[in-house]
């Protein structure tokens, strides 16, 4: 594929979700499966904006807010980062706010259920389980831990290739962003330029996994249950396990 058919490719596919992309934005998200330096980029004519979205940096200062009061409460959260539309940088204004969240292994549904609980007890505005998306409400639509932290094959696509180089790290723990980042290679095939900005790591470092293996595993499988079949009636294409959960994809 040449340098000018990816940057077509690049600009229809933001213009799909209404986006109008930078110089900046369309190197960092170039589709192609070869590195391209900045300077290639810019040899090549093609229409740019300089537009700023409105509703961007209000949603963001919002997120930030919430990143503080979690990062302060939950310690084996390890990662909070933002997501969809706002981390594309082109928010529409009734758009939610999707969140990924990493924790430290066999703690993912301890923790989902402890933040659950936090968020109501705050009467932070947040998107359940099978509702549709209200403006500003915070949708932690995509959970990992530690141990989990590749997507697996059936999620392998474009649209999770471009999602993965353009979340935005609020709360980063043990260097979990770059391992999640280094443990997900399979990108490069589609966003090669994006994916070696992003890939700060040589080979994967596993880093310190939860050693409390046995009593952490019991809690995790226990309280997974009551959640799953809370959730079960309305489970379409979503992945739910006792280590990732990707919610609304």
């Amino acid at each position: 594929m040449s340098i000018s058919t990816s940057i077509k490719k690049t600009i229809a596919y933001a213009k799909k979700y209404g986006g109008n992309l930078t110089e900046k934005q369309l190197f960092e998200r170039l589709i192609s499966n070869k590195v391209y330096l900045r300077k290639e980029i810019s040899n090549v004519k093609f229409p740019i904006s300089n537009k700023k979205d409105k509703y961007l940096k209000e949603k963001i200062e919002k997120a930030k807010e919430l990143a503080k009061l979690i990062n302060k409460q939950f310690k084996d959260i390890l990662f909070l980062g933002i997501t969809g539309s706002v981390a594309a940088g082109y928010p529409k204004n009734e758009d939610d706010i999707d969140l990924m969240i990493i924790t430290k292994n066999n703690r993912l549904w301890i923790l989902r259920l402890k933040l659950r609980i936090f968020i109501a007890i705050n009467k932070i505005p947040h998107r359940k389980f099978g509702e549709k998306e209200k403006k500003d409400d915070f949708c932690f639509n995509l959970w990992l831990d530690e141990k989990a932290l590749d997507i697996k094959d059936k999620k392998q696509n474009l649209k999770n290739a471009i999602d993965l180089i353009l979340i935005k790290p609020l709360i980063n723990k043990n260097k979990i962003y770059e391992r999640f980042i280094s443990a997900n290679g399979w990108a490069k095939k589609w966003v090669a330029t994006g994916y070696s900005l992003k890939n700060t790591l040589p080979s994967l470092e596993k880093g310190e996994l939860n050693n409390n293996i046995f009593f952490d595993r019991v809690v995790n499988w226990v309280v997974f249950w009551p959640q799953f079949w809370y959730m079960r009636k309305r489970i379409k294409n979503e992945k739910i396990n006792l280590h990732q959960a990707f919610f609304h994809h």
